[in-house]
């Protein structure tokens, strides 16, 4: 079973992509050498604990209300 990996790029956008590791699963989805660079950083598993805030440019970790 291959594992899942969700790729947060410096930009307003992500990708969920499937190897044994890391970077098979970054070959296994295309991406060369080059990309490595455009990437902000990535998460285990099919992650959506980060939002992108369009002020500061940045991935801002979702805080879940709590009552």
């Amino acid at each position: 079973m291959m594992n899942k990996y969700t790729i947060y790029w410096r930009m307003p956008e992500k990708t969920v992509v499937e190897g044994d590791d890391f970077a098979d699963a970054m070959n296994n989805a295309g991406y060369g050498q080059g990309a490595v660079s455009a990437i902000d950083f990535y998460a285990s598993g099919e992650n959506d604990d980060y939002e992108w805030n369009a002020t500061t440019r940045e991935w801002d970790l979702k805080i879940p209300l709590t009552l």
